[in-house]
């Protein structure tokens, strides 16, 4: 390839230094002991959530990497994003001291944290289903495109590391990842290997055309910070792999097709929620050394595949998942499930009604937040210690009919 044409293929605009996230340990532990269930009403309309928690003796910490990047400090303030009815974006920055600053992001259907703290970076999805990257310049209390004209079909994930912006490009079945400059110039470019589908797979693909063909239609489906390193999950209809971008070490995850969520915990270790198309394989979380690149473990949730996207925070030492609308075999009519997971592995810790949101972000000391449709314009916190749910602080408030996409404290 040409250096014309690569320069062509991986084209983006970029028109400010890309912020670092911000650099802080993680400070706060939580607790885990006997979590009481409680009846929560008029947190959302119509929504009568029942919470029942298990039993978790080891504690874990505030969301983040351990000794690392924190997604959203302790002690940072907080951030709420807002999609209001005529498809406007506004962002809400609180300080530590209280001082809030209202910006406006454009017009966009969807927004992602990417990086936190006092210099966040949001990843808005434009109406036409494009993609840009916005930062915020605490110094002038404003917010910039740091990079737009993203294809939406190679947009599916991003991440901040060492002041570089890691972007994916998708082409068939060439995948690669890109490092670039804040001044738009490519830094590096790391070429992913095709996928190799397991036989075994290769017959349960559906519809015309060849199996092997269709089969090798990967994306890399998340890029994970890890430390010095920046990791990438690639998925094709038959196969799925961890790859570390710096030393191209490899491991195939055999056997599953589909990434629901995945966070590198505050133990260093890589967690997976991952399936497959099959309506009779159930979700298991992987557990994966990024160093070695082996799978150390996997565990049997129990509850079936599904093609909703799912959330996933790190903790002191491992991770929490959240999975919206998905049936939990020993109680079908919950539809969601929160797990915390670390080396011992995997527990359910929370059976909550997807009413209080479909994503989940960081929230402060021992609690995760709670938003978005059916949600609107509510935020909910869960306190992970004694769970209790309760209407998040007037900081992550909106107007009237606004829906959250995006919150944090």
């Amino acid at each position: 390839m040409s250096d014309r044409e690569q320069r062509s293929e991986e084209r983006v605009t970029f028109a400010m230094q890309i912020a670092r996230p911000e650099q802080r340990p993680s400070t706060a532990r939580l607790w885990f002991g006997r979590i009481r269930s409680r009846e929560v009403a008029g947190l959302v309309a119509a929504a009568f959530v029942a919470v029942g928690l298990l039993v978790w003796g080891a504690h874990m910490g505030r969301a983040g990497e351990a000794a690392g990047n924190v997604l959203w400090p302790a002690g940072g303030g907080s951030i709420v994003v807002w999609r209001s009815t005529d498809g406007s974006l506004t962002a809400r920055m609180t300080g530590a001291a209280g001082a809030a600053t209202l910006s406006s992001l454009g017009v966009g259907s969807d927004a992602r944290l990417i990086a936190g703290g006092a210099r966040p970076v949001v990843l808005v999805t434009e109406p036409g289903g494009g993609h840009r990257l916005v930062g915020y310049a605490p110094a002038s209390h404003t917010w910039s495109t740091i990079a737009s004209s993203l294809d939406p079909a190679e947009m599916t994930t991003a991440a901040l590391a060492h002041g570089l912006a890691y972007l994916p490009v998708n082409r068939g079945s060439r995948q690669a990842v890109i490092a670039v400059r804040g001044d738009g110039r490519t830094a590096a470019r790391f070429p992913l290997s095709t996928l190799k589908p397991a036989p075994s797979l290769l017959g349960t693909l559906t519809g015309t055309g060849d199996g092997a063909a269709k089969a090798g239609r990967s994306r890399v489906a998340a890029l994970l910070p890890a430390g010095g390193d920046v990791l990438a999950i690639t998925t094709s209809p038959a196969a799925a792999a961890l790859t570390d971008l710096r030393t191209r070490a490899r491991v195939s995850l055999a056997g599953y097709t589909q990434i629901v969520a995945a966070a590198v915990g505050g133990d260093g270790i890589v967690y997976i929620l991952a399936g497959r198309a099959d309506p009779a394989f159930s979700l298991r979380f992987l557990r994966v050394d990024p160093h070695g690149m082996r799978v150390l473990s996997a565990w049997d949730t129990g509850v079936a595949a599904t093609q909703e996207p799912g959330s996933a925070l790190p903790t002191r030492f491992g991770a929490v998942f959240y999975v919206p609308g998905v049936p939990d075999s020993l109680d079908a009519s919950s539809g969601t499930n929160v797990w915390l997971v670390d080396a011992s592995g995997a527990r359910q810790n929370s059976t909550v009604s997807s009413n209080i949101g479909v994503r989940m972000g960081p929230g402060r000391g021992d609690s995760v937040l709670f938003y978005g449709a059916p949600a609107g314009g509510v935020v909910t916190r869960l306190d992970i210690d004694d769970g209790v749910l309760s209407r998040a602080s007037a900081r992550l408030s909106t107007p009237s009919g606004a829906t959250v996409l995006l919150a944090a404290d």
